[in-house]
């Protein structure tokens, strides 16, 4: 699918994709127009999963609850303003204090930061997609965040050390696991055949609504996203 036009692709009746990178979303999208087949996911939405801005807003938009945010757009023609202090920074005249997250906009860079207030030993710690048995990493010299590209930050979400994965088909089916966090220790889990250990846990109707929103707001039939079971009882995406 790479190299061949899509004249020259299978043809099929059914068309299930999933960006991801280096995944030809145009000539999928081209495909599903020659071939017409039934298209599980909506592609042309799928370029708005790309950048995290425009999910956050779609996720606003439908009235799902999100952590508080704002955004370092450092390629935006608007004139964008970053100030940093000890234990916060403040962003276009935003104030954000410490703990937060600071992710690329860029869906596809999983490499997100977490920012502790001096009172709490201050550094920072990185989150990566696992290598081997580790997916964080504690930094205390690291105090000052990012400046070489554009960034969301967000209010740290206290969840306990744990994160739930829910993967929804359509409006009226979902699953939720639970795994430990990897902003607890960045140590992963496994069994004893080598896979992350993860629980079955059952959703609240407020998290089923959740679901049931973001469905309507991205067409992903298929889908999956982390739902944030906070300390202070909040439910957030």
């Amino acid at each position: 699918i790479l190299e061949e036009p899509v004249e020259r692709w299978p043809v099929c009746e059914c068309l299930i994709a999933f960006h991801s990178k280096g995944f030809p979303l145009g000539k999928a999208i081209d495909y599903a127009t020659l071939r017409k087949p039934f298209v599980v996911n909506d592609l042309k939405r799928q370029y708005a999963l790309q950048d995290r801005r425009s999910v956050y807003e779609t996720l606003v938009k439908a009235g799902v609850p999100t952590p508080r945010y704002v955004a370092m757009s450092r390629d935006s023609e608007e004139a964008q303003t970053l100030e940093e202090y000890d234990d916060y920074i403040v962003v276009n005249g935003v104030k954000m204090e410490k703990p937060f997250v600071e992710k690329p906009v860029d869906a596809d860079d999983h490499n997100i930061n977490i920012y502790y207030p001096m009172s709490a030993g201050g550094g920072c710690k990185r989150l990566f997609r696992k290598i081997g048995n580790q997916s964080s990493q504690y930094h205390a010299e690291e105090n000052r965040v990012r400046r070489d590209g554009s960034f969301l930050y967000e209010e740290f979400v206290d969840t306990q050390g744990t994160d739930v994965k829910v993967y929804s088909v359509g409006p009226y089916y979902g699953h939720a696991e639970a795994r430990k966090s990897p902003a607890l220790d960045g140590i992963v889990m496994r069994d004893a055949g080598g896979k992350e250990l993860r629980y079955p846990v059952i959703l609240s109707w407020i998290e089923k609504d959740i679901a049931v929103k973001i469905y309507h707001a991205f067409q992903q039939t298929v889908c999956g996203f982390a739902s944030l079971r906070a300390h202070d009882g909040r439910n957030l995406v």
